[in-house]
């Protein structure tokens, strides 16, 4: 897995992985308000991209590509 996505809705307990791109996109539109933001495989694990999907539409951090 190149990417992982994070939804949270506020505490720690409450975060959910996921571990598809489909996936991701879904839950998005299902929580509309919430971002799920998007982690990439790096050496020491995963790190933020800064990217985030939100009701189903990719936001793009200007100073980090995907």
């Amino acid at each position: 897995m190149n990417f992982v996505y994070l939804r949270c809705q506020g505490e720690w307990d409450d975060m959910v992985i996921i571990l598809k791109k489909k996936d991701a996109i879904s839950e998005s539109l299902t929580y509309p308000n919430i971002r799920i933001e998007i982690f990439a495989k790096g050496k020491n694990g995963y790190t933020p991209t800064y990217n985030y999907y939100k009701n189903g539409k990719l936001y793009i951090n200007i100073y980090k590509k995907l």
